[in-house]
């Protein structure tokens, strides 16, 4: 890789269970504590009895109530982790912005699994109780596009705009297609992540009638997200958006931008095995993280930190422990492993992203994020899977693996700046 070609992550935003803010997200995540609670709404705990809400987001702190009424959920958290994400980078506004770059060298790369079903569904209320019509809105509201166009028109971006549904590796995918745009010379600054709510009956329901949910757990609320855990019973659905600013290391250099971290590498490949079961042999998935690590021109060795996907469900954590043990052989032995959804729940398509700080942030405080709740482990996970507190660790590059419905695979690679 040249150097006029590196890309590297000079801002950070989100929204998650914890609340809004990365320093927020990351003092939860290291803690060890949960975001998991039982879930507020009394219809949805019929089909998802407990969820990793977030529950303190409030649209109207970043937006004035007429634009929060024109957008669903999601976007509206796309938009606050956004504002945070280009402030952290060094932009105020959009005036600082245009300073820096011209709008149509800014690209947009947005995963989500769904959209806007909070808005769809209660279209479909309406019209199932008498109504008539719908709002004109309804469409623009939840196509799974809005997010990344909203963001387009907040920030006056003319640059390429696309929105990646991959099921819960939606949000790396994105990620991993933007590093392109870069590297083509299609864009010098992209705001790349993902957005999810899907606090829906429809959603809750069909997940909960695949047996994807976790249905039941041992005591609180707190411990039924159970990654690699033997008695893990299925996921917890969590909510949130993610955003990171990507740059080729130039242009940051260029206008003095604080360096978080370098992208490295990005493999993707498909199980083509089942509509929502991965294949229980990790080939495929271990195609992806094999894909990766040649782009990134190292060997499995060389890989400090995995951030696993690791959903808590019984088919999806044993492939993902088979995989794993497929590429890295030996080493796994020796290679600190975790997942963040026993605290935060699953994201689904904006998963890739939030993991993907997770891993940035290891790389920036030299700290590790445990794998919540893992009180015993499966004999088949790996053998050093952070259990429950946070550990002290140097780590020069982070793997962050995103596998989703349909055998869709996703992985990335971050490591620290000129390593």
């Amino acid at each position: 890789m040249t150097e006029k070609m590196r890309i590297v992550v000079t801002g950070m935003g989100a929204v998650t269970p914890f609340g809004q803010g990365v320093p927020v997200f990351w003092d939860g995540i290291v803690s060890g504590k949960s975001a998991v609670r039982e879930t507020g709404d009394e219809e949805l705990r019929k089909w998802a009895p407990v969820a990793a809400e977030a529950v303190s987001f409030n649209a109207n702190e970043f937006m004035d109530r007429k634009q929060a009424r024109k957008i669903d959920r999601f976007s509206q958290m796309a938009l606050a982790a956004t504002g945070e994400a280009l402030r952290d980078a060094g932009w105020e506004n959009e005036e600082s912005l245009k300073a820096s770059y011209g709008s149509d060298r800014i690209g947009v790369a947005m995963g989500c699994a769904f959209g806007g079903v909070q808005t769809l569904e209660s279209g479909g209320r309406r019209l199932a109780t008498g109504a008539q019509h719908v709002g004109p809105r309804l469409v623009p509201k939840s196509i799974p596009n809005a997010a990344g166009a909203n963001m387009a028109r907040q920030w006056n971006i003319h640059g390429p705009v696309l929105t990646y549904s991959t099921a819960c590796a939606s949000s790396a995918n994105a990620i991993g297609e933007a590093s392109y745009w870069l590297r083509l010379g299609e864009a010098d600054m992209v705001l790349a992540g993902g957005a999810e709510c899907l606090f829906s009956p429809a959603i809750l329901a069909g997940l909960n009638s695949a047996g994807a949910l976790a249905a039941k757990g041992p005591g609180e609320p707190e411990g039924w997200s159970r990654p690699f855990d033997s008695g893990r019973s299925g996921m917890v659905m969590g909510e949130g958006a993610a955003i990171l600013v990507l740059e080729t290391y130039e242009h940051a250099v260029q206008r003095g931008a604080r360096i978080y971290a370098e992208f490295a590498g990005y493999g993707t490949s498909s199980d083509a095995y089942h509509e929502t079961s991965p294949d229980p042999s990790g080939r495929e998935a271990g195609l992806a993280m094999r894909r990766a690590l040649r782009q990134a021109g190292i060997g499995p060795g060389q890989i400090d930190y995995v951030n696993a996907h690791a959903t808590s469900t019984k088919a999806g954590d044993a492939a993902e422990s088979q995989a794993l043990r497929h590429v890295f052989g030996d080493t796994l032995n020796q290679l600190p492993v975790s997942s963040i959804k026993g605290a935060i729940g699953h994201l689904l398509g904006a998963a890739g992203a939030i993991e993907s700080i997770a891993c940035i942030k290891a790389i920036e405080t030299g700290m590790l994020p445990p794998t919540i709740n893992c009180d015993s482990k499966d004999p088949a996970a790996p053998p050093d899977i952070v259990p429950n507190q946070s550990r002290r660790e140097t780590i020069n590059y982070a793997l962050s693996n995103s596998f989703g419905f349909g055998g869709q695979n996703g992985v990335l690679i971050w490591k620290r700046e000129g390593h």
